[in-house]
């Protein structure tokens, strides 16, 4: 009992004498602006240690500082920093004046470093929450369209969770991956999709884009609900330090966490939003003409070019003026259908419009989070579900996010990210397999929606307006599967240490350890009866698990009065275990069973793959006076994918910024209010998997393929094949230059500024697939060559005209124009196949843009004029000639500009976002379906004469007519025997100006001083101006690198509009 006693006396001892070293500092903080009072989440610490907190709702805040503390420190965004000096007093009132460019003087740059900006020398730009989630957005890229510059985003359908590709500053690889790396709260995540379209499920080929289903991006897996904000480092320079991973840039993102709320309470915020979708552009029929060749009517023919509908009782088959059914004419659809009067009256149905629906989409999200003396915490749940606007399209995803942080003391400081994501998406093959093509090509005649698909009692022979290889899209909708389900979770957790080693040195170290794991499984299925054959199945997916260690060392020492470094070491650990597998199933036994085991003819494959990436990195940066600034990194990459002799490889950059207004000078000039130059050189390289093919594994399954492949097994017997493809041993991975220079300068107090970026990138040793003779036994050898150069010029400029009290108007534009160019391929290489056919494809070629179109052309004369053929002999006589394959569009847009306009007015807020996108050129495919099918408006006039628009052989203007009552196929030949044969007819201008979006907000005044209420309002997509006829330009054909050039038969782009309302408490 004394010896508890005696412990409990020296316990309050200590106590005592620790609280005798301290002593209670309070207070309030306030804003001198007028009207916003006291001020809640302004932090207050003790220089020169960890000692601090936040004050609450009330601006009031309660601090225990050490007896020999000298200065409290307050410090609030938007708000000038204030240093007060202690003494003797416990009371201490604070009022901080605003600095208007203190909102945005702090970015995040690589391995989450915060830095001034104006220390930065490159280019940086971010979004905050607000501006992701004003739209309802339920995708990344869809909530960052047109709000920065130096990026192209090509969205590729309307379905929900289509694939969209971001590129910054244009495409860096012919045939690799041009997807910038995605960060998320410092962990480095997987955004790409794991296979291409076009590949049927293998994933050890490169798609050709033009059959079977888009296949999502991993980025899908993103909520943009649970984001805080993203920052975006386009150039190497500002990549550098992540290494090989960065070359096509970073997108950085970070999460909500609590960390800024005011302490006290948690703080529950729900939000739900609802948005409703339709096809945001219509094509153009003509509704004169029925289905039929020649002018007669033929039932089962794709084409319509056929008689009139209103003549339709007059065909001397089908009519029924002479079969005792006058004014009708017979189906014999119906009739296959069992309808008991397969006779109708002739109607012109819009069978595009009635095949779409309205789609759907709901969010609910609920999020509470709470920051508190020593830490802070978030949780996250959000719920997603769409409908798309075509039958049996629609995504679900649930996403789940937890994150918390601790102060153990005042040197440590622990905490941890993660992330859960469920999604389900059910899509349709788009190009050559597009059940759409049958809903763009059914005649106008033909009641698509209401007539029979399919023969009562037997649902697996199919009623359709044609025969061939194309589905009834009706009965697609039932009997065919593209569906993707992923489960995935990503997160860290880390342990910082920060000491102050004397008045003028600080040290952080930083460990932590995160992971990346996802299993997405795929399925397509032809159900029993499709028309291309009897059923058939592919099951494929992959299961993928990284695990990511990365240490920092950060050390900052104030030298002198003027002179600062900071000095930051690390390593970085990446390793990446993959599993994929896939089953290929042919000839059904029966229809209703989508099962692999319901196939008569089974193919199975599988592999496994791990790769490893060990960095080590270092930066030095020197700051003098706030004047000049100046930061050199290093970062060595040793990488398992890469042959053994070419695995090591070191990348460095540099940066200097020189900020003009600190010079007392230009400091005197009221009107300047910040001014920049900035000057930066990075190396960045990219690398590829490619060991894993550099030693010849084997394809027990596939065979080689040289057009049709030889499958085994054979006889009941398997076989050892060696890959097709070999890979150069002396491979090193892509190398990118990059030459960036910039202004940055701001006027009038912030409310004006302009942003200007010049880059240059050279790209040296791309890795490419180089065709080789047939005799060596090899298709095509890996090997590194060609030459690209890009020229980037961006800039950003916002203004606020008006600003008032109650009243703020401010407008922002963001410009880009990008231009790649190729300079050389490998020797005795032209051009490299990106995707598509024979002809059109999309390709790199030596000389030109990239990418460009290259399909048959016209016969042009020398002034550039189509030539036509001028003899009389010819069927083809008037119509334009061939000129052979060439390269019929550049891809690469002018410019694109977006720009926004924000009115605020006391609790109100408008904005809304134009973007235009200048030049280029796209194929569509979808455009020649109608014109040779004669669905097209401009297939309408059949009985006027025409003269081609060009020239005769010897140069003079074309003036043969053709058409007219002694000519009545002449339009039908030109389209579907001429102009069918020549792709540059459907190579269109890709100019466009897009209404983007609109959002009305409300936000009222706290109900019961507690309920923080929200409503608004938005619409995306809503206006369209565009050369393109028929279609959105922004329909394009999957996710590879010819995205937004090659357009056939692809899911329509959408118009959305919707509300939403969120409540914190």
């Amino acid at each position: 009992m004394r010896k508890l006693l005696l412990m409990f006396l020296v316990f309050c001892g200590l106590m005592l004498s620790a609280w005798a070293q301290q002593k209670t500092v309070t207070g309030t903080v306030t804003s001198a602006v007028e009207g916003e009072g006291a001020l809640p989440g302004v932090s207050v610490s003790v220089k020169g240690t960890t000692i601090g907190i936040v004050t609450d709702l009330n601006g009031k805040y309660t601090l225990a500082v050490p007896a020999n503390a000298t200065t409290l420190v307050f410090s609030y965004i938007g708000m000038k920093k204030q240093e007060v000096e202690i003494g003797t007093r416990s009371v201490i009132d604070v009022v901080l004046e605003s600095d208007v460019l203190g909102l945005d003087e702090v970015v995040v740059t690589a391995l989450g470093v915060s830095r001034e900006k104006k220390a930065v020398g490159y280019s940086v730009q971010d979004i905050k929450n607000d501006v992701i989630e004003r739209t309802g957005n339920t995708d990344l890229a869809g909530a960052i369209q047109g709000k920065i510059s130096g990026i192209d985003i090509k969205p590729s359908s309307g379905m929900p969770g289509a694939s969209s590709q971001i590129v910054i500053r244009g495409a860096r690889s012919f045939t690799g991956n041009n997807t910038p790396l995605y960060v998320v709260d410092g962990m480095p995540i997987a955004s790409t999709a794991d296979i291409q379209s076009g590949t049927n499920g293998d994933f050890s080929i490169r798609g050709d884009g033009v059959t079977g289903s888009d296949i999502s991006n991993r980025a899908v897996d993103l909520n943009p609900a649970d984001i805080e904000s993203i920052t975006i480092l386009k150039g190497q320079a500002a990549a550098a330090l992540y290494g090989i991973r960065a070359s096509n840039g970073v997108i950085l993102i970070t999460t909500k966490s609590g960390r800024n709320n005011v302490s006290g309470k948690p703080v529950i915020s729900v939000s739900h939003t609802t948005a409703f979708s339709e096809v945001s552009r219509t094509p153009d029929y003509q509704t004169t003409y029925a289905q039929g060749v020649n002018g007669a009517y033929v039932p089962n023919s794709p084409l319509s070019w056929g008689p009139k509908v209103v003549d339709l009782p007059d065909d001397p088959t089908y009519g029924g003026n002479a079969n005792g059914h006058p004014g009708k004419f017979f189906v014999p659809q119906l009739e296959q259908g069992l309808v008991e009067d397969a006779w109708v009256t002739p109607q012109v149905f819009n069978n595009w419009n009635r095949y779409f629906r309205t789609g759907y989409s709901a969010t609910n999200n609920v999020n509470v989070s709470q920051a508190m003396d020593k830490g802070n915490y978030s949780l996250g749940l959000t719920q997603t579900s769409q409908s798309g606007v075509a039958l049996a399209s629609g995504m679900k995803r649930w996403n789940g996010k937890a994150s918390a942080e601790k102060k153990l003391n005042e040197n440590f400081t622990s905490g941890f990210n993660a992330n859960f994501s469920r999604t389900d998406i059910d899509k349709l093959p788009t190009a050559n397999d597009a059940a759409l093509a049958g809903v763009l090509g059914a005649p106008v005649s033909y009641n698509l929606k209401d007539y029979p698909y399919f023969v009562p009692g037997n649902p697996y022979t199919q009623i359709y307006y044609r025969g061939g290889s194309w589905d009834n899209p009706y009965w697609s909708a039932e009997h065919t599967v593209f569906n993707e389900k992923t489960d995935r979770f990503f997160g860290n957790g880390y342990v910082n240490y920060q000491t102050n080693l004397n008045e003028k040195m600080d040290l952080k170290v930083r460990y932590q350890l995160g992971a990346d794991s996802y299993t997405t499984n795929y399925q397509d299925v032809f159900d029993y009866g499709h028309a291309g054959n009897t059923g058939m199945i592919d099951n494929y997916g992959i299961t993928s698990f990284t695990v990511n260690s990365l240490f920092t060392v950060n050390f900052d020492w104030n030298m002198t009065s003027g002179l600062n470094l900071n000095a930051l070491i690390g390593n970085e650990f990446d390793h990446n275990k993959t599993k994929t597998y896939s089953e290929h199933g042919e000839n059904f036994n029966f229809g209703g069973w989508a099962h692999i085991r319901n196939a008569n003819i089974v193919t199975a494959n599988e592999s496994r793959n791990q790769n490893r990436t060990v960095g080590f990195f270092g930066s030095l940066s020197l700051s003098w006076k706030s004047l000049l600034f100046l930061t050199a990194t290093g970062r060595n990459d040793f990488v398992s994918t890469m042959p053994t002799n070419h695995r090591s490889f070191f990348y460095p950059s540099a940066a200097f910024s020189f900020v003009a207004t600190e010079l007392d000078a230009v400091k005197n000039i009221n009107w300047i209010s910040f001014a920049k130059l900035r000057l930066s050189y990075a190396e960045v390289g990219q690398a590829g998997n490619y060991v894993k093919n550099y030693f010849t594994s084997p394809n027990y399954a596939g065979g080689w393929w040289t057009g049709s492949p030889v499958v085994y097994p054979i006889g009941g017997v398997n076989s050892y094949i060696p890959n097709n493809i070999q890979y150069d041993p002396n491979l090193v991975p892509q190398n990118t230059k990059s030459y960036e220079a910039g202004a940055e300068l701001k006027f009038f107090q912030n409310r004006f500024g302009i942003d200007y970026t010049f880059s240059r990138q050279n790209i040296v040793d791309q890795i490419f697939a180089v065709p080789l003779a047939g005799s060596t036994g090899i298709r095509s050898m890996l090997m590194n060559g060609g030459k690209v150069h890009t020229l980037s010029h961006e800039v950003v400029l916002y203004v606020s005209p008006v600003v008032s009290k109650n009243f703020q108007w401010d407008l922002n534009f963001n410009f880009s124009k990008i231009d790649n160019y190729v300079d050389a391929l490998a020797p005795g290489v032209e051009n490299i196949f990106i995707g598509g056919f024979d002809t059109p494809q999309v390709r790199a070629q030596i000389g030109d843009t990239y990418p460009v179109i290259y399909g048959e052309s016209f016969l042009r004369n020398e002034d550039g004029k189509v030539v036509v053929e001028d003899n009389p002999a010819s069927p083809n006589y008037g119509f334009p000639l061939t000129g052979g394959p060439a390269v019929i569009g550049k891809v690469s847009p002018d410019f694109i500009l977006g720009g926004g306009s924000m009115f605020t007015y006391r609790r109100f807020s408008l904005n809304a976002l134009v973007e235009w996108k200048q030049g280029g050129k796209m194929y569509s495919g979808s455009n020649g379906l109608l014109d040779y099918y004669g669905l097209s408006e401009r297939t309408e006039d059949r009985v006027s004469t025409f003269i081609y628009d060009g020239v005769k052989s010897d140069g003079t203007p074309n003036d043969i007519a053709r058409g007219g009552p002694n000519d009545p196929l002449a339009l039908q030949s030109l389209h579907t025997n001429i102009l069918t044969n020549i792709d540059e007819y459907y190579i269109f201008d890709n100019s466009f100006v897009k209404l983007r979006e609109v959002a009305l907000k409300y936000r009222p005044e706290k109900l019961f001083r507690k309920l923080d209420l929200g409503f608004s309002v938005f619409a995306r997509n809503i206006l369209l101006w565009t050369a393109l006829p028929n279609l959105d330009p922004e329909s394009s054909q999957g996710n590879t690198n010819m995205g937004g050039s090659f357009e056939r038969f692809t899911v329509p782009q959408v118009s959305s509009f919707g509300f939403n309302v969120d409540l914190t408490f």
